[in-house]
């Protein structure tokens, strides 16, 4: 059987979310000396998830890396663009899952 290094990729980034849920349930309970479980699952979805769907939509999308730089260059010192397109990422999810009751993982 083959795969693709997309479906690799997408492989080891869910295997890496899986370690790091499963090490922070050994750790002590929130407030015995370090930060609750949403800073964790924030960390993971941001450096797993949004990260990796970035790169597929600019993969799909054919983006070219002069245009890789001129989006960098345009995002750089505008970490409020930045920020305001997960958070209102995350409200669409919620209005989701307000009108379905229950997420549904897509297909890989």
């Amino acid at each position: 059987m083959k795969i693709t290094k997309r479906q690799l990729k997408r492989i080891i980034k869910e295997e890496k979310a899986k370690i790091l849920r499963e090490s922070m349930e050994e750790l002590p309970p929130p407030g015995a000396g370090r930060k609750s479980g949403v800073s964790t699952d924030a960390t993971i979805l941001v450096d797993d998830y949004i990260q990796g769907a970035v790169f597929d939509g600019l993969e799909e999308m054919g983006v070219t890396a002069e245009q890789a730089n001129e989006i960098i260059r345009q995002l750089y010192n505008r970490p409020d663009v930045v920020i305001a397109a997960c958070v209102n990422g995350l409200y669409d999810y919620k209005e989701k899952l307000g009108i379905t009751g229950k997420p549904k993982p897509r297909n890989t």
